[in-house]
């Protein structure tokens, strides 16, 4: 169930990640996020994913598709938004919704994209010794 069509403007999105604080959180993550984009991204705290959002992070965005959340218990579920995105040499994907039950926009996932294998630039930085071996 695919539509052509993001579901939210994700200037919105964007915008609640630049208003987010600790005292009033705008944006949340739902589980596991914060430990990939740790280990993707050295992205460790909520804070700092958000931030990098706020900041212009995610750079060349591209949009995938939105679909209902499947693990959602509300009726009907939200719809997620996916986006692709780079971050420096590193393909990165994006996908959040927005809950009205809690107002706030939640970040599904938020990881390397490995299905399109390493960028050109990525492969020449290892081949050089500029970036570790994977692992």
């Amino acid at each position: 169930m695919s539509k052509r069509k993001p579901e939210y403007d994700i200037n919105d999105f964007v915008k609640a990640c630049k208003a987010d604080s600790h005292k009033q959180p705008m944006v949340t993550l739902e589980r596991g996020v914060q430990q990939q984009a740790s280990k993707d991204f050295s992205l460790k705290t909520r804070g700092e994913i958000v931030s990098f959002i706020a900041r212009g992070g995610l750079e060349k965005l591209e949009y995938i598709n939105s679909r209902p959340y499947q693990l959602s218990r509300d009726v009907p579920p939200p719809i997620c938004d996916a986006y692709n995105f780079y971050s420096g040499f590193a393909l990165g994907y994006i996908s959040f919704f927005f809950s009205k039950s809690i107002a706030k926009w939640i970040i599904k996932s938020f990881h390397r994209d490995g299905s399109c294998g390493p960028t050109a630039m990525e492969e020449a930085l290892r081949r050089a010794g500029l970036l570790p071996d994977k692992t």
